[in-house]
């Protein structure tokens, strides 16, 4: 697979909520950076994955969003290595929205940092 096409299997394992098909696109020292979990490697990723479905479940009537994650916004600079593609998404209709920044190369997916969106207080 070229390096598009493997960012592109990994952020569809996001869109379907499926940690295994995100999982053939990322290289062996990939890390997840989440803020309000810290690092996730690829041995606890599909567990990170289901516990971050059954938030957005709570925020959904008990149901996991079909698809799970929309992407608003893509963009992609592909003119430096790694490559870096940052989306704007969100867990289907519930308040759960974020940014990502994912970096990859030709090997596959080697970083995501995630971070997420809060309505203003006060």
């Amino acid at each position: 697979m070229s390096a598009r096409e493997l960012l592109e299997t990994y952020l569809e394992g996001w869109r379907l909520g499926d940690p295994h098909l995100s999982l053939k696109a990322v290289t062996p020292d990939f890390r997840y950076d989440d803020p309000a979990t810290g690092l996730v490697a690829p041995d606890t990723f599909v567990q990170f994955v289901e516990d971050f479905k059954a938030a957005a479940a709570e925020l959904n009537d008990g149901v996991v969003p079909s698809p799970f994650l929309v992407y608003r916004h893509k963009a992609v600079d592909e003119t430096v290595t790694p490559h870096v593609c940052w989306c704007w998404w969100q867990a289907g209709d519930t308040p759960m929205e974020g940014a990502a920044l994912v970096h990859y190369d030709d090997t596959g997916v080697r970083f995501e940092r995630l971070a997420y969106y809060a309505e203003p207080v006060g």
